[in-house]
């Protein structure tokens, strides 16, 4: 392989050179770009954070003025309801108005109607004062007829007082007499309630004696049991020697079971029954 010459390696040098310096001023530029792309961003963020408070400020703003939108709908419908009862009390006024002048015409004419009905009155008043004063002349006349019947009357009042006096006193002595005679008899009469009364209580207890004389008889009945009657062997028993003997008791043990059994229940058994009894119920 050939050798390069000397002119040739200076020429690729040069251009090498220039390569790195070329690349060294790119990278210088890239620098220089980049820093100012970097200057650029953080002023757009502090743009953008600026950007934001004042976002924030407006919308607490809006949110204010919608609030005070609220509170002045509020106001404006609260107003709104204020005029319509306004409204209403306006018309019941407006009504109770035109009632009070129709009631004030209903008064003059009620007014004019009694005027003349006061008049008629004051007729009326006139007429009766004078027959007022003629009836106290005719009572001045009755009232002195009344007192002389009254002074006859007190006459003749005096003499039935005098007739009823002595008549009552001999009404008070018969009634003295028959009082004491249903005195009399008032006491016989209790005389004979105690009688009756000492005789009721004597009856009553002879007869809860005989209710527990009879109620002891009849205990001592129940509490007795006969095996036979008359020298014959009850069905009773009968019945009682067969259901033993059914159930398996032998026949030499059926009169002690029986009495067992019935002095348990508090009962005495009176007779008793053998082997050969009890073989021939069976």
């Amino acid at each position: 392989m050939p050798r390069p010459k000397g002119g040739q390696v200076k020429g690729d040098q040069l251009k090498a050179a220039r390569q790195g310096k070329s690349e060294k001023q790119a990278i210088a530029e890239s620098d220089t770009a980049l820093d100012d792309l970097w200057s650029n961003f953080n002023q757009s963020k502090a743009y953008a954070e600026e950007l934001e408070h004042k976002l924030t400020d407006q919308a607490k703003i809006c949110t204010d003025l919608q609030n005070d939108f609220k509170a002045f709908q509020d106001l404006i419908d609260s107003l709104h309801a204020e005029i319509l009862s306004l409204k209403s009390k306006n018309s019941d006024i407006y009504h109770q108005l035109r009632m009070e002048r129709q009631r004030c015409k209903r008064a003059t004419s009620k007014h004019g109607s009694m005027s003349s009905q006061i008049l008629l009155l004051k007729k009326a008043d006139a007429i009766s004062s004078a027959q007022f004063s003629k009836g106290l002349r005719d009572s001045a006349v009755t009232i002195t007829s009344l007192l002389k019947v009254n002074e006859d009357l007190r006459t003749e009042l005096s003499q039935s007082v005098t007739t009823w006096s002595s008549r009552t006193e001999a009404l008070t002595e018969a009634a003295k007499s028959k009082l004491m005679s249903s005195d009399t008899r008032l006491k016989n009469a209790q005389k004979e309630v105690s009688k009756l009364r000492k005789g009721f209580h004597r009856a009553t207890q002879a007869k809860e004696h005989a209710v527990s004389t009879a109620k002891a008889k009849v205990v001592r009945q129940k509490s007795v049991h006969h095996l036979s009657h008359k020298g014959v062997f009850t069905q009773k028993t009968r019945n009682l020697v067969r259901f033993l003997s059914q159930s398996g008791c032998s026949a030499n043990r059926i009169n002690n079971i029986i009495n067992a059994v019935l002095k348990t229940a508090g009962i005495t058994m009176v007779g008793s029954i053998s082997r050969t009894s009890v073989a021939r119920i069976i």
